[in-house]
């Protein structure tokens, strides 16, 4: 038995969004949001029909499918800031579920049980011959039923027959399915000219409901997106604009996305008036694997408030990359060398991207594979040794000390308090060993540093390191000189 579901949505609040007030904007959203839930979905009239036979089993029945598309409803017009009062029905063809939905409509107390006891004003194709059947005496859909068949066909045409057998389910329903484009773009004319680019965000946000919506339809999170805005003609300018956001994780609830939108068209300034906007998805990511990593179709795992991933990229758009720097360990046992700062946004990608990899291997062995993680992490050599000993704070280029017996000496007398560790290398970056030494490393004789820790008058523990320079002797000569310098390189905390 096929089982059909027909929905009708009003926005209930007067302080809604102005895409809210229009009806089809509305009603092509919720066409949207259904495709999250069965390939069969139809706009007729002023419903959204669907056929949800095929999707009964995966869903866990008609009430578990009602309840999480009800769940989804509210959730989105809440996001979007509007409330929303949904009408359903629920037949076994299209046309009685239709029928149902709009018997709603009426006082209350005039429910039909029965499909032969709805009025004819709840079947489209009797609305234009009401009066008449009206007057004959046809008052529900068993009456319409019991006219002779052709008799019928000649006085009201062949659509109102057409209609009843669609209702009675001898007869295929055949609709307009609605097909979501693979990628999305719409433009907006906007009401007026806009002069400043933040007032572009209201017709932003109403774009970005409809993203959403399209996201929602095709089970898929943003990665990139282009917003053109169009510029009033003048000569001396572009005809258009554009900014394009990209974020490192996909993002379905775009809320994060308008904040990164809003902070980049804050730092905007517009050559000429804005006529209309365009939006345009970039790059998409299905969330299937989301949805079974979570173990929730509509990602109510989802963690509450803002992610380290959306911190980052919103205060990247904000100060700008280069005020917003990640630390990243590098493959180099030379002190200087061990670390750099990069962009924070292009690191945290690739952190993310690294982590989706380490999550997907870990379904298939995730105790093997974590272990295994773990020690080759710990292997790899852009990490230190658990027996080396690093401060907290790495002075940007080392300070030369004074000595007292070949002791160094840092406001005051030093203890020794572990040490040394040798590190070896040629190009050093101290400042006694000449700066154009950096581009010409072999030429540079191999240099010897031996990392202590000390401990000074003051209580503070000191990284100090001893340089053993071997000069380059000269033709003849098989000995070469030695040079012994102390550097203060680090604190510990």
């Amino acid at each position: 038995m096929r089982c059909w579901i027909a929905l009708r949505i009003s926005i209930t609040t007067e302080a809604a969004q102005p895409w809210a007030q229009d009806a089809a904007a509305v009603q092509q959203v919720v066409a949207s949001m259904a495709l999250g839930f069965t390939p069969r979905v139809a706009v007729v009239d002023e419903a959204v029909l669907m056929d949800v036979t095929g999707s009964l089993r995966l869903f866990g029945g008609l009430a578990r499918l009602m309840q999480l598309l009800e769940q989804r409803v509210n959730q989105f017009f809440e996001s979007n800031q509007a409330v929303a009062q949904i009408g359903r029905a629920q037949g076994a063809t299209s046309l009685i579920a239709l029928g149902r939905l709009r018997l709603q409509e009426g006082p209350a107390g005039t429910a039909k049980k029965r499909v032969a006891d709805l009025p004819m004003h709840t079947l489209s194709a009797a609305r234009p011959h009401l009066g008449v059947l009206e007057r004959i005496g046809c008052r529900n859909w068993d009456d319409l039923l019991r006219l002779p068949r052709d008799g019928m066909a000649r006085r009201f045409g062949a659509e109102l027959l057409e209609a009843l057998d669609r209702a009675r389910g001898s007869a295929p329903d055949d609709y307009e399915w609605l097909l979501l484009p693979e990628h999305f773009e719409e433009k907006l004319e906007l009401n007026a000219l806009v002069t400043h680019a933040p007032a572009l965000m209201a017709g932003v946000e109403r774009l970005l409901v409809k993203l959403h919506a399209w996201l929602l339809g095709r089970q898929s999170g943003l990665c990139a997106l282009k917003i053109i805005w169009h510029l009033d003609p003048r000569r001396d300018v572009p005809p258009t604009g554009e900014l394009e956001i990209r974020t490192a994780q996909p993002a379905q609830d775009l809320r994060h996305v308008a904040r990164l939108i809003a902070e980049h068209l804050a730092q905007q300034k517009l050559p000429a008036p804005v006529h209309s906007l365009s939006l345009q998805s970039l790059a998409t990511e299905l969330l299937a694997d989301s949805a079974a990593a979570t173990g929730s179709l509509l990602m109510e795992a989802r963690q509450q408030g803002d992610s380290a991933v959306e911190l980052v990229e919103r205060l990247s758009a904000r100060l700008g990359d280069a005020q917003v720097q990640a630390w990243q360990p590098c493959a180099d046992h030379r002190p200087e060398h061990m670390q750099r700062w990069v962009n924070a946004r292009s690191a945290i990608k690739s952190i993310v991207a690294y982590a989706h990899l380490q999550r997907a291997a870990g379904r298939k062995n995730s105790k093997k594979g974590l272990k295994k993680g773990i020690e080759s992490q710990l292997n790899s050599p852009a990490f230190a040794k658990a027996d080396d000993l690093y401060p907290s704070w790495l002075l940007p280029e080392p300070l030369r000390l004074a000595t007292e017996g070949h002791r160094p000496v840092y406001q005051g007398k030093l203890t020794r308090m572990a040490g040394p560790q040798r590190l070896e290398a040629t190009g050093w970056l101290a400042p006694s060993e000449g700066a154009h030494q950096m581009h010409a490393e072999r030429q540079t004789p191999p240099t010897m540093r031996d990392y202590y820790i000390y401990r000074s008058e003051q209580g503070s523990l000191l990284w100090i390191y001893s340089v053993r320079l071997a000069l380059l002797a000269p033709e003849g000569q098989a000995m070469p000189q030695q040079r012994h310098y102390w550097y203060l390189h680090g604190f510990f905390a």
